[in-house]
């Protein structure tokens, strides 16, 4: 027997209690690879990729398991959402977050080396990559179940063929010791989805994309209904929750921001993180500079006052919280536009009680760039920058070479737009719907 007869006995053998699951396998093609492209298995949405090595090493019961854990990328579409991220962190935490709900609800095995981790049960990517990255042992941790299974964990994942080059992560990026461009590859890959020339998806492309994978989703969920469910899993239930996993936008904005602010560690409080493992780790203080939050609110959009003044109480909240002591605010659509003062900035000094308030300014069409312009040209002017926040729909494009020399945080209000490539900074999907809940 082959490994691709392997491959294809396992997929059918999963018709039985895991109809949904063994639907949406047949909606993706089987591609074999090289090992110095794939050490395991990879999707990128439309394909699964496997090596022959490892298909020929595990069980059958292990290949069910992988399969599933890669279809599973592609039902919560962990090939359309990592943005900035880093590629192997968000590597891991989209396998925390499938590995947790496929081992304890789908109680289904997996491999050597497959991630797991309780706490993250039920956490979406986004929130578990969140605390990989600011926390050293938790990636640490990660990396020590990878050893027991794949060696030393160098990997060989750096060929020419991995999807992953070149769509963000920047080189020499470090939690702590960690390197992260070192990290190795998981037990079953989630890879950017590109384009048949091997280049990043357009928003067309990706809306595409999107369509396919949801169509693969509805019609294996029908199937899975008309079959009925056998044992304790329905593949409508996983779907459901899908559906209502929204990643709370303020937490995550107010994650990112503390993450920026609070870099000074102390043992006047404990870090509670680890205390289940009897672990006494310091905390992140606040800074005891000070220091101001830029915003820059995209115009050109359909955003309206009522948003503007929800977003205002928000990041003033959070710039409080993290000890900020003034909030500047400039206003753009081609380019941006002076206040009634003939000033760039509407700067707020939360030190002295003012109150953040947006007002939309100008209209029109969009281009990013000249908020970073301005920024960069008076750098010397201002006081402490600790971060760059953008509110926009997403409609727009910007250059790598106007990148901040702090960190940026994008906003995006439209989910169409969320998955666009931007050269730098973290990406925040708002959901406008629950901006009054």
């Amino acid at each position: 027997m082959t490994e691709l007869d392997k491959i294809i006995k396992a997929r059918a053998k999963l018709m039985k209690g895991h109809v949904g699951m063994a639907s949406m396998l047949l909606h993706l093609n089987l591609v074999e690879v090289e090992a110095s492209k794939c050490e395991t298995l990879a999707t990128d949405g439309r394909n699964i990729f496997y090596n022959p090595s490892f298909v020929a090493e595990i069980s059958e019961e292990e290949l069910k398991g992988v399969l599933v854990h890669e279809a599973l990328h592609c039902v919560y579409e962990h090939m359309l959402r990592r943005a900035t991220r880093h590629p192997k962190v968000w590597n891991i935490a989209c396998d925390y977050a499938i590995n947790t709900y496929l081992v304890y609800d789908l109680r289904m095995e997996l491999p050597e080396g497959g991630l797991m981790n309780r706490k993250y049960h039920k956490l979406t990517a986004e929130q578990i990559y969140r605390d990989l990255i600011n926390d050293e042992e938790a990636l640490q941790d990660a990396l020590d179940q990878m050893g027991e299974g794949q060696g030393e964990g160098e990997g060989e994942g750096e060929g020419s063929g991995t999807p992953t080059e070149g769509n963000g992560g920047k080189s020499g990026q470090k939690v702590g010791d960690i390197d992260l461009d070192s990290i190795p590859n998981t037990v079953g890959e989630v890879w950017d989805a590109k384009s048949e020339s091997g280049k990043p998806l357009t928003a067309t492309e990706l809306s595409e994309l999107r369509t396919e994978i949801q169509r693969a989703v509805s019609m294996s969920d029908k199937l899975q209904k008309a079959m009925g469910t056998t044992g304790s899993y329905s593949f409508s239930n996983s779907i459901k929750e899908l559906k209502d996993a929204k990643i709370n936008w303020r937490d995550e904005l107010s994650d990112l921001l503390e993450s920026t602010v609070a870099n000074v560690n102390t043992w006047s409080r404990l870090n509670k993180r680890h205390s289940w493992r009897g672990v006494c780790l310091p905390s992140k203080a606040r800074s005891p500079y000070g220091g101001e939050l830029v915003m820059a609110v995209d115009t050109s959009g359909s955003v309206s006052q009522s948003e503007l003044n929800i977003y205002a109480t928000e990041v003033q909240a959070m710039a409080e919280d993290c000890g900020l002591e003034r909030v500047r605010v400039c206003y753009c659509d081609t380019t941006v536009r002076k206040n009634r003062d003939g000033e760039w900035w509407d700067v707020f000094d939360l030190d002295q009680g003012d109150e953040v308030k947006l007002i939309a300014r100008g209209g029109g069409g969009t281009d990013f760039t000249p908020p970073f312009n301005l920024y960069n040209d008076y750098t010397d002017d201002l006081e402490n920058v600790k971060a760059f926040i953008y509110f926009t729909d997403g409609w727009g494009r910007v250059k790598a070479d106007v990148e901040p020399d702090v960190p940026v945080i994008w906003c995006v209000t439209d989910k169409s737009r969320y998955s666009e490539r931007l050269p730098f900074g973290e990406v925040i999907y708002v959901d406008t719907s629950s901006l009054y809940s």
